[in-house]
């Protein structure tokens, strides 16, 4: 995999499973067009036409369990996966393997365990255009590396990608899983603890020592506005990355 791959997650509200010979035969949207995604911290589109060039090419794309290149599910050099653009987005078929890895899945998603669907691409120079101020960014053409089915949410309840919240662990010097559910705790509205006030506001002063710092000890019905300034506080941040 490219260094340079970026992921992006769907939740796969239109698919079909079905028997189909000795597995299971799939079909979802692994993207929308035109469908603003959560921050990340900007907010991305994709347009009509980004996948027709890679579509063509001979690249093998393969669909992956988690972007995990050991748990190989279909491919379109071997023909089990099928890529096309419609006016909704990017779908993909596949024939999946009756494996131990195919089966699981298969069950999972009947059971509405599994629902999200993700890419992994580059982009290639010119392919993307962004706004003047950097929060919003269009996806006009990419390379398409491949599609994987996901077992996590379809974004992050941190409003933030799994990579940018690992930046800012390394960053700061802290702990990745702890500043994870610090910025769940946030995005979602809950009461911060003590712990999770001090890390947010450490990160933050670390980052963008300019800003004035927010109070490690902030009241127990931890107020909107409190919130609403830490959120901006944390989007200054995610820029400085």
């Amino acid at each position: 995999m490219s260094d340079n791959m970026e992921t992006r997650h769907v939740t796969v509200d239109e698919w079909e499973m079905r028997e189909a010979g000795d597995g299971m035969s799939f079909s979802g949207y692994a993207a929308v067009f035109n469908s603003p995604s959560e921050p990340l911290p900007f907010t991305e589109t994709i347009a009509p036409g980004a996948f027709s060039r890679t579509l063509k090419s001979r690249n093998n794309v393969r669909m992956l369990l988690n972007h995990n290149s050991e748990k190989v599910l279909a491919s379109t050099r071997g023909k089990t996966l099928r890529l096309s653009e419609d006016s909704k987005g990017l779908l993909a078929e596949a024939d999946l393997p009756p494996t131990t890895v195919g089966r699981d899945l298969s069950v999972l998603m009947r059971r509405g365990d599994v629902d999200s669907m993700s890419f992994g691409f580059t982009v290639p120079r010119g392919g993307d255009s962004w706004s003047e101020d950097g929060s919003t960014r269009e996806l006009r053409q990419v390379r398409l590396i491949e599609v994987s089915v996901v077992t996590f949410p379809a974004y992050p309840a941190t409003s933030a990608s799994v990579r940018a919240v690992d930046m800012l662990a390394d960053k700061t010097g802290e702990d990745a899983e702890a500043l994870n559910d610090a910025l769940a705790a946030l995005e979602s509205g809950q009461s911060l603890t003590a712990d999770q006030a001090g890390l947010l506001s450490a990160v933050v002063g670390k980052l963008a020592p300019v800003l004035e710092p927010v109070a490690e000890d902030p009241p127990a019905d931890d107020s909107k506005p409190a919130l609403d300034l830490l959120r901006a506080k944390l989007d200054l941040a995610y820029k400085a990355l």
